[in-house]
């Protein structure tokens, strides 16, 4: 019998729907798509790299943070860093025909691609940036090391993120 492209059981987790309300709460419905938008390409990347490797995916969360595979490091890193891609690639051509056009919205969606994969860079815990520091550690330095590296890295990025934070309040 012929594989189907996504035969995944897909789950929606309740922190999704939580910040989708908080978008529309706060975001004109124009900044929501966008958002929408640029998150669902950001996962397919994630998606297309694992079909390419092979990988069967059993089970898709939809959380508000994403979700995780195992496998070799290159191939990881690769995957980890497909959605990042994606969103790059997103946000060059959408700025490039906002130039040309002159669209507003445009603009509007290509940000939203660039915040994406900006904040998806970030080296804190779970995001892609500190799967992809914990990925490049762990092959030069071993699992344990690169996970314990990561783990502090996290915790101070998450620690000058909240002092940001404050201090702009």
């Amino acid at each position: 019998m012929p594989q189907r492209p996504f035969s995944a059981a897909v789950r929606v987790n309740a922190s999704f729907w939580l910040l989708m309300l908080l978008a529309v709460i706060v975001s004109p419905l124009t900044v929501v798509a966008a958002i929408l938008t640029a998150a669902a390409l950001h996962e397919l990347g994630h998606l297309a790299a694992m079909r390419y490797y092979g990988v069967s995916v059993k089970r898709f969360r939809l959380t508000a943070l994403g979700a995780l595979a195992r496998l070799s490091y290159g191939r990881e890193l690769i995957i980890t860093l497909a959605g990042v891609t994606v969103n790059l690639f997103c946000a060059i051509l959408l700025a490039l025909l906002g130039l040309r056009t002159w669209r507003e919205w445009c603009f509007v969606f290509a940000g939203a691609h660039l915040v994406l994969a900006a904040f998806n860079l970030l080296p804190v815990v779970p995001l892609d940036g500190a799967r992809a520091l914990c990925l490049a550690l762990s092959f030069f330095l071993g699992p344990a090391t690169g996970e314990r590296i990561t783990a502090a890295v996290s915790l101070a990025c998450s620690l000058a993120l909240c002092a940001l934070g404050l201090k702009l309040s």
